[in-house]
């Protein structure tokens, strides 16, 4: 019993709990920018090649926005998240931001003359973002390789910089 309670004594200052210290020098120069962007149907310029019928991971719609938060030293030493905002309840307007790259299943109809549906499938579209310094860009493509659907809707993507 003698050895035993300092033996605890021991195991109780060896393997204790220990405070964590978090500095404020860490968290003072921390910068964060937000931008909201809202992508037209206009906005989406096209990239095809071999005139986009054969699958290709090259094929894609693209839309390119100038953003002064993006700097050469948020590049070099910050991060640079995008989120699209989905709505996920039309009826009720419930949506959600999600992290960009962001993939979703896109239900693809083929119909026939008179409008009724003659195939569907699913293909997942891949929504996703590339920036350098001053400018982002948002790039959509199925992954099946083939060209993605025109882009009817608007779509809102949030742009976050910290430095």
């Amino acid at each position: 019993m003698k050895l035993f309670i300092p033996a605890i004594a021991l195991a109780a200052l060896l393997c204790g709990c220990t405070k964590e210290y978090i500095t404020n020098e860490y968290y003072q120069g921390a910068k964060v920018y937000a931008r909201d962007f809202t992508v037209k149907p206009g906005a989406w310029m096209a990239n095809y090649q071999d005139g986009g019928d054969i699958a290709r991971e090259d094929n894609y719609f693209w839309a390119e926005f100038d953003d002064p938060d993006i700097t050469q030293d948020a590049v070099d030493n910050g991060t640079v998240q995008a989120f699209i905002y989905t709505v996920y309840d039309v009826v009720n307007n419930l949506g959600s931001w999600n992290p960009l790259p962001y993939v979703y299943p896109l239900l693809i109809e083929e119909k026939d003359n008179n409008g009724a549906v003659v195939n569907s499938y699913i293909v997942p579209e891949n929504t996703r973002f590339e920036y350098n310094v001053g400018k982002v860009t948002f790039i959509i493509q199925d992954l099946d390789g083939i060209n993605p659907v025109d882009i009817a809707n608007e779509m809102s993507i949030k742009v976050c910089v910290t430095i």
